[in-house]
């Protein structure tokens, strides 16, 4: 199953393993093959760095395996050959002795000189039937057997993880595009699934739930207004000058080639919440004007010159506030570094909404009064 989860131009940053593409199996021999054969494929994609997989690296395991007829032929058990090689390799605690109000314990084991291989290890002396030795090599056979150093498992399966990152310069979408064309001829045995889990996912799990955020962040927004005002014309106003601070938004973000992520949407939301005040400034101001008996044009002027200064007050004060963090300074600020740009540059152009294109949608809906 290859599904391609699609994030139309984010620019990824610089952490690892940007690409993550999983397996799952019942069997680590199966697993390891098929990794193997998705690194082949994506080594003729340009723009992957660190390409590797879980079960590249193996380690060598000695491993016994018992010959259950022999054995219960000659009456031994699985307990015994256990402790003989037990006995053998880690050594039993006999006793113990005091010295200096210190306690030390007494193991007897083989000299580690005796066992350096898995033939020396055949050697020892499991029992004796009938007054005669019982080695380990006449129960069982001893070799050594390539291992992975650990097992991955995601959802209490087995689980092999290919692993890349992008070179800078390169985007999501197309790397992604462009895998799914390596891997659409990958022919995987009944039981195991290919899927994606690397920053496409975190990428997309991101965006809905910040884009759920923020559509019931302006929906709260929305219905406090209504209810204030007792009419949706003026709350429309406010909120319409919330699309235009986007513009802002994706200029920054393409400025400093920063990725969207959760801080970019928690911005987004803080954003919302300012713009929306410095527009409520402004509309509050025109009603009280128009109220005084104004011509609607002229309520319009007299309002914005006179909220001309808090509005910019306002948004001066947070933009030099939230410029060191935007530019990156310090040890640690890259995290919330996307959430300063999105304010630093959605603030600075949404001040220009406010003060020109709110008028304008404010005089827009509101002709049929004038």
């Amino acid at each position: 199953i290859w599904t391609r989860d699609r994030v139309r131009g984010i620019r990824l940053g610089r952490g690892d393993e940007s690409i993550s593409l999983r397996i799952s199996g019942p069997d680590i021999d199966q697993l390891t093959r098929l990794g193997n054969e998705v690194v082949h494929r994506l080594r003729a994609v340009d723009g992957l760095r660190n390409l590797k997989h879980t079960y590249e690296d193996f380690s060598e395991q000695l491993e016994v395996v018992i010959d259950r007829v022999r054995a219960a032929d000659l009456d031994v058990t699985l307990e015994d050959i256990g402790r003989a090689l037990r006995i053998a390799v880690e050594g039993l605690v006999v006793t113990d002795f005091i010295e200096d109000d210190r306690q030390y314990d007494v193991r007897l084991r083989l000299s580690p000189q005796t066992i350096t291989t898995g033939e020396d290890l055949g050697d020892v002396i499991v029992t004796r039937h009938q007054d005669q030795p019982i080695r380990l090599r006449d129960l069982a056979e001893i070799r050594l057997k390539p291992s992975p150093t650990s097992i991955m498992r995601d959802r209490q399966v087995r689980t092999v993880q290919i692993s890349a990152s992008l070179q800078d310069g390169y985007v999501l979408e197309p790397m992604m595009d462009e895998i799914g064309n390596r891997l659409d001829g990958l022919e995987l045995p009944v039981g195991y699934s290919l899927y994606d889990d690397g920053a496409a996912t975190a990428l997309k799990e991101g965006q809905r739930l910040g884009s759920l955020l923020l559509a019931l962040a302006i929906l709260l927004v929305f219905v406090v207004m209504a209810v204030q005002y007792e009419s949706l014309r003026n709350p429309t106003v406010i909120l319409l000058s919330i699309p235009f601070a986007v513009i802002g938004v994706a200029a920054g973000l393409w400025y400093n080639a920063l990725p969207l992520s959760m801080p970019v949407w928690l911005g987004m939301i803080m954003l919302a919440g300012i713009v929306v005040n410095n527009a409520i400034v402004l509309v509050e101001q025109i009603e009280i004007e128009r109220e005084k008996g104004l011509e609607m044009i002229k309520a319009i002027v007299h309002a914005a010159r006179l909220r001309l200064r808090p509005i910019l007050m306002t948004a001066l004060t947070t933009v030099v506030g939230m410029t060191p963090l935007a530019l990156g300074l310090g040890e640690g600020s890259e995290m919330l570094q996307p959430l300063a740009v999105v304010i630093v540059w959605g603030l600075s152009f949404s001040t220009l909404v406010t003060l020109l294109i709110v008028p304008s949608i404010y005089r827009m809906l509101h002709s049929s009064r004038s």
